[in-house]
């Protein structure tokens, strides 16, 4: 409770908060949400980031070819 969350449109409404409703991964403590399916590479990401670093994580996504 409390945390700040983002969701599927359809689902943003459920939220306690609306907040950070428009951004594409939110990231609270270690909860991490995303909005859908466009927003995978982002979400798996900052998971990596969350378990081996931010170091990680850069290299994998400049390894696949993803901008962010």
């Amino acid at each position: 409770m409390g945390k700040k969350a983002t969701a599927f449109p359809a689902l943003c409404n459920k939220l306690s908060d609306p907040s950070e409703i428009e951004n594409r991964v939110v990231v609270d403590g270690n909860l991490v949400t995303s909005r859908g399916p466009g927003t995978t590479m982002e979400f798996a990401l900052v998971i990596v980031e969350k378990f081996f670093g931010r170091e990680k994580a850069l290299e994998l996504g400049k390894a696949m070819i993803f901008v962010h």
